[in-house]
């Protein structure tokens, strides 16, 4: 993940941005969020909320959904 390149926000707070984001997509291409990430993605309710408004609207193709979901560990 890339923390460089945003002015004013902190490595801390880039990352937290980047990680909602990500845990936001794959909620969307159906995957099934571990108790922990949905902890996270709760205790971070704000951030959720921004990037919610900034996700693709577009369907997701599920193959690609399924290469992306076969490197998760």
């Amino acid at each position: 993940m890339n923390r460089e390149g945003a002015p004013g926000k902190s490595p801390e707070e880039m990352y937290v941005q980047q990680k909602v984001r990500v845990l936001l997509m794959l909620r969307k291409m159906g995957s099934n969020l571990t108790p922990s990430e949905e902890a996270f993605l709760r205790s971070y309710a704000g951030v959720v909320n921004s990037q919610l408004s900034q996700l693709p609207q577009h369907s997701i193709d599920q193959g690609k959904c399924e290469t992306l979901l076969a490197g998760r560990v």
